[in-house]
């Protein structure tokens, strides 16, 4: 009964993947419209249920009325929900209008499976300024210059001069001397060049008093952020825009005066906005050490391992956390020597940022996935991270102490490790004493010589022979060698199969799904389909990773969606690792099925590459 559940989920799959091309649907839509003259906005084209293939050959509209800013920018998605299986790929592109008018953007088209697909065209309203809904009344021309001698936005940061990865407190506040109802942003500050986080505020804006030419204003905080450069050279942060609801009074002669005397009056609009910001990066000093990042702050560094001893095949936890002071939000995985035996996975990544002071800090913590293969004492070497001191002007190098661990053997052996060095030292299981042989000994009569007989010539004879088979070997053998990259191809879809074998076997045997049945279900199944990647890929496996397994992907031009759909498929079964109890076997038989799937799919297609 459960073979025949087996076959029928993967039927349902397999006839749910053949059905992607004919419920495909492309599209195209805008986050805003009309869009105001200067303003940027969002241009997408999804297409919606285009199967492992994904689409190709894009054709683009007319877009010559528009600077594109940035794109296309690919994402997508895959869902199995209920046996069925849908999929959408969205490509958006930033732009900004050039002039103003009634613009067309015509129809765009894509090709999934031999079939063409187009978008309806529409039509793109770019009016003056940025449109909004007119709500409120303008104010005369006498009126607006009064309100904006009494109301302003300010742009401030705290250095205009830093090097680069030190952080900038940039803040923008409200100066009012009238009565404001309503306040919103309008257009948010464009920081090209910048990594910015957001300071926290409190929900209700706290005003004080400043004097101002020798007028006293009420300021409130509007927005707090704290930027740190990410490339040398003269930044510009550019204006804030705020559109405010200012109450006048239109039966006084004197419009400023109603602005103290009655907050009941008429409702004008009125913007504001601020001076943009200039800032100068220099760069950062010469004379770098290899283990820098980019880090710039003051930081400490702590390692620990959940265990430090532990059995073949059984996974250990090595964290290393990064404390400090500086862009927290920015710090790159150190590099982390291992044993040649040891397999590592993509580290796990966690922060806690601070963003409630004038400083950003908090931590950053990468919890590796560490697996021994061999019995042994193993030593994790120091793990090294450095960045730019502020207060020093100098580079700070951290070292972690080495790390020891007692490997001993688990109850199940290893699958064997392809690598350049030797794991184990080579063993001589004979005996090196021979008994003596008694009984008749055979003595020859004299006279008759050796070099005479048959077997004489045939002893002179043979070495040759010996000799010309091994120089054929050795030649074979070294064309079988420089032709490794071809023997890990033809053999990775194999390897795969047996790997997806003995998962499906630990799928099939399990009832209750123990913790431990789990894990060594997904340990099979991204074992599996790290091998088959690396083979196919040439990728040692000591250099395997989710990153480096998409660059292999994207340099072959493997559809984006197959992509992707793998990537969210090996992250998933690295998460299902560290914490296999809150997952269910309706889980793990949707992990293998796509597993297989991807592979399949895979092999078809690296093939054509």
């Amino acid at each position: 009964m459960m073979r025949l559940t087996v076959v029928a989920v993967l039927l349902l799959v397999l006839t749910a993947s053949f059905s992607f091309g004919q419920d495909a649907a492309f599209d195209a839509s805008v986050d805003k419209n009309p869009v105001g003259m200067g303003d940027q906005f969002t241009l997408s084209f999804t297409l919606r249920n285009a199967g492992m293939g994904g689409g190709k050959n894009l054709q683009l509209p007319d877009l010559s009325k528009f600077h594109i800013m940035s794109g296309p920018n690919q994402s997508s998605s895959m869902q199995f929900i209920n046996g069925a299986v849908s999929s959408s790929i969205t490509y958006t592109y930033i732009l900004q209008p050039k002039e103003i008018g009634k613009f067309t953007i015509g129809a765009t088209s894509i090709e999934v499976g031999g079939d063409v697909y187009k978008t309806a065209p529409f039509t793109l309203e770019v009016a003056k300024g940025s449109p909004r809904p007119k709500t409120q009344t303008s104010a005369p021309a006498d009126v607006t210059g009064q309100i904006g001698d009494n109301l302003f936005l300010k742009a401030m940061v705290d250095r205009t001069t830093v090097v680069q990865g030190e952080q900038i407190n940039l803040t923008f506040k409200l100066y009012t001397r009238v009565s404001i109802s309503n306040y919103a942003v309008d257009k948010n500050p464009a920081m090209t060049g910048f990594w910015s986080e957001e300071v926290e505020n409190p929900k209700n804006i706290a005003l004080s008093n400043e004097v101002v030419n020798g007028k006293q204003f009420r300021v409130g905080v509007i927005r707090r952020l704290a930027l740190f450069p990410t490339q040398s050279g003269i930044l510009e942060v550019s204006p804030m825009e705020m559109q405010t609801t200012v109450q006048i009074q239109s039966r006084s002669a004197d419009p400023f005066d109603a602005f103290f005397r009655d907050p009941f009056g008429q409702s004008v609009n009125h913007t504001v906005k601020s001076e943009p910001i200039r800032i100068k990066v220099q760069p950062l000093p010469l004379g770098a050490p290899p283990s820098f990042k980019g880090a710039v702050g003051r930081f400490t560094m702590t390692t620990a391992v959940d265990k430090k001893t532990t059995k073949t095949n059984d996974p250990v936890s090595l964290k290393v956390t990064i404390s400090g002071t500086g862009n927290v939000k920015l710090l790159e995985s150190p590099e982390v020597e291992l044993p040649l035996d040891f397999e590592q996975y993509t580290p796990k990544v966690s922060d806690a940022i601070n963003r409630q002071s004038d400083r950003i800090s908090g931590s950053k913590t990468f919890e590796y996935l560490l697996i021994p293969r061999y019995p042994g004492q193993k030593v994790i070497k120091p793990v090294t991270f450095s960045f730019f001191d502020l207060t020093k002007r100098d580079y700070v190098i951290l070292r972690s102490p080495q790390i020891e661990l007692t490997v001993e053997q688990g109850p199940a052996s290893a699958a064997p490790f392809v690598s350049g060095g030797a794991r184990e030292d080579v063993r001589l299981l004979s005996q090196d004493i021979r008994f003596i042989k008694v009984g008749t000994a055979n003595l020859a009569r004299r006279g008759e010589y050796l070099y005479t007989s048959g077997t004489f010539v045939v002893l002179m004879v043979l070495p040759l022979f010996a000799l010309a088979g091994a120089f054929v070997y050795v030649r074979q053998r070294q064309a079988v060698m420089l032709d490794e990259v071809g023997y890990r191809n033809r053999r990775a879809i194999k390897v795969a199969q047996k790997g997806l074998r003995q998962a499906e076997h630990l799928l099939k045997t399990t009832s209750s799904a123990p913790s431990a049945q789990k894990l060594a279900f997904y340990a099979e199944a991204t074992r599996a389909l790290y091998k088959y990647l690396g083979d196919k890929l040439n990728i040692q496996q000591a250099e395997m990773s989710i990153e480096g397994v998409m660059s292999e992907l994207e340099k072959r031009s493997v559809n984006g969606a197959l992509a992707a759909s793998l990537k969210s498929l090996l992250e998933s079964c690295e998460m299902a690792r560290f914490a296999p109890a809150s997952l269910s076997i309706t889980a793990m038989q949707q992990t293998y099925d796509v597993a297989r799937k991807l592979i399949i799919e895979l092999e078809r297609t690296l093939k054509t590459k």
